[in-house]
């Protein structure tokens, strides 16, 4: 991309360093990567010889999560699925990934779908991470993905100029129904957690300041040191 808003001049002076720009579209790229599976994304700087995005085409969500977010994340997921009932008061079918109480990172990362746009619901972010905050250590957040099918009128999109956030009808429904099925699943899958146990080498530096803490008796006056 060259020559971004040349002729709009207002908008330009709203863009930031290149740097923080070009990590927001790494960013949308990689949320972008990992729903349509079925398309290749690559996203590499000018001059640089590796791309900060690569994901091929691939038949398992499972696997473009793999190989944008990496193996650690991948590994460290479960897979969820709600569906409602007619019952219930309002349609809508939900499947994606939650990570597991193995999982720990500073910041939560919700990667939200809803009939296959990309958007943000603060209401659902929050029910997520109060499900979390009595499973992951102090300050830990999750990864979680979700891909929401329901019918079009039930979505309001007219409640920020950005047109990210959205409101959803019966939200408080649907929000309780996903968050019980995400305290379920953690429940039954997260009674141990893993640890990573790293060895340390210390008998040869031990050996080395018992030797340097030893006093050395003096010799009398007179006496050669003995040759050994």
């Amino acid at each position: 991309v060259e020559n971004l808003f040349y002729n709009m001049i207002a908008r330009r002076k709203t863009l930031q360093n290149s740097a923080d720009d070009y990590g927001k579209i790494v960013d949308l790229l990689s949320r972008m990567a990992i729903h349509h599976n079925n398309v290749s994304f690559s996203c590499r700087k000018h001059g640089a010889v590796k791309a900060d995005v690569h994901s091929a085409v691939s038949s398992s969500r499972l696997d473009s999560i793999r190989s944008v977010y990496g193996v650690s994340v991948a590994k460290s997921l479960i897979k969820v699925e709600v569906s409602s009932g007619e019952s219930s008061g309002c349609a809508f079918d939900m499947e994606g990934f939650v990570s597991n109480s193995n999982y720990v990172a500073k910041k939560t990362i919700l990667v939200l779908f809803i009939n296959d746009r990309l958007v943000e619901c603060s209401a659902l972010k929050r029910a997520v991470e109060i499900v979390y905050a009595a499973t992951l250590p102090k300050a830990s957040k999750p990864f979680v993905y979700m891909s929401i099918n329901l019918p079009r009128e039930h979505v309001d999109i007219n409640i920020h100029p950005t047109k990210k956030e959205v409101s959803l009808l019966n939200q408080e429904i649907m929000i309780d129904m996903i968050q019980s099925e995400v305290e379920l699943k953690l429940r039954n899958t997260n009674d141990t957690r893993t640890f990573q146990e790293q060895k340390v080498e210390y008998i040869q530096s031990t050996l080395k300041s018992s030797k340097s803490d030893t006093p050395v008796s003096p010799l009398p006056s007179g006496q050669k040191t003995p040759k050994v």
